[in-house]
């Protein structure tokens, strides 16, 4: 009879010194928009996979810290001191011609984000006049400076002599700068942009004719995560396909529920004005989402790409012989489908 208490006994020190149980956490991994401005814009990877706890539903415990800029980005994955990056197609395939282990796992943004605008009052109407003038950029490590000097080279204009470049921020800065003529025009992107016409400012869009054929934003990794990582991938990605889908079925309660995570974003103003806000700039990222008939969500397009690098490459921007598919994988995206998108719809719509 004693025998058995005994080992009762053994065995509760034994737990006593090993202390609780305790379930292993997962691993933190830095998901990182290129941008310290998280708007409504970015809201399918920052607050609704974070409100609808999706990426804890898969078992992520994930951090979004915004970085400054496409070269950050790429800095701070090819260093490894974030896992995940949101950068222009254009920017992977710059970095991966000079030798960094980048490469995109998700094309979540369709057409390309980036944008030149100037002021209806200058009289700019195309990029030939901008010959001579001083033009204006959120800062010189962001995609839209490569965006700006192609489209400049386009119109033979040379980027370093015929123009001067000047960095002046977003936001208030930026329209500042632009109502003073600081700059003739702004080199930013589609929520930067859409952020300054809520102020009341008006535009002119001032396109290349390829415009359209080029690639919007994407996810990117180093290659030694995407080696490591093989199930983490394809579930953040996942969350970011139904968020993608929660946001374009209700517009109104994505940007609520993206206030709630960043207070900062909701701008002034009482709410149904505070909305109408929101919606322009919400509009001017949600609006190249949508993916094509038959494209699955994150999907890498070849045709895409090529189009991209052969443009870049009569620039003089990627070498002749770059060969654009080892920018990109396919690998995640058949997982990151798995989901019932009828599901996310009647839950975003409730």
């Amino acid at each position: 009879m004693q025998r058995p208490v005994l080992r009762l006994l053994l065995a509760s020190a034994v737990l006593t010194l090993m202390g609780p149980l305790t379930t292993a956490r997962a691993e933190k991994l830095v998901f990182s928009p290129t941008t310290t401005d998280i708007s409504v814009g970015h809201a399918a990877h920052s607050s609704i996979p974070i409100t609808t706890k999706c990426w804890v539903n898969e078992g992520l415990d994930i951090d979004v810290v915004g970085i400054q800029g496409s070269t950050a980005g790429v800095q701070q994955v090819s260093a490894k001191n974030v896992a995940f990056t949101t950068v222009g197609a254009e920017g992977v395939m710059m970095a991966r011609a000079k030798g960094a282990r980048i490469k995109a796992v998700y094309t979540y943004a369709r057409s390309t984000i980036y944008r030149a605008v100037a002021l209806k009052s200058s009289g700019i109407t195309k990029t030939e006049d901008l010959k001579g003038k001083t033009l204006g950029v959120i800062a010189m490590s962001t995609g839209a400076v490569p965006y700006g000097r192609q489209m400049l080279k386009a119109a033979k204009i040379d980027p370093d002599k015929d123009v001067q470049w000047l960095p002046i921020g977003e936001g208030g800065q930026a329209a500042l700068g632009l109502k003073r003529g600081d700059v003739a025009a702004w080199f930013a992107w589609d929520t930067a942009v859409a952020a300054l016409k809520t102020q009341g400012l008006e535009f002119v869009d001032i396109k290349p004719p390829y415009h359209d054929a080029l690639i919007g934003n994407v996810v990117a990794v180093h290659e030694d995560f995407l080696a490591t990582h093989k199930q983490e991938i394809p579930k953040l990605l996942r969350c970011i396909a139904k968020a993608t889908i929660f946001g374009l079925t209700n517009a109104e309660k994505t940007i609520k529920m993206h206030w709630q995570v960043y207070p900062n974003t909701r701008p002034t103003g009482d709410e149904a004005e505070a909305m109408k806000k929101s919606l322009l700039v919400y509009e001017s990222r949600f609006a190249g989402y949508q993916v094509p008939a038959g494209v699955k969500w994150g999907e890498n397009l070849a045709s895409q790409w090529n189009e991209t690098a052969k443009l870049m490459k009569e620039e003089n921007l990627l070498p002749a012989d770059f060969d654009p598919s080892t920018s990109y994988t396919n690998e995640f995206i058949e997982e990151a489908n798995k989901f019932d998108a009828k599901a996310v719809e009647d839950e975003a719509r409730k």
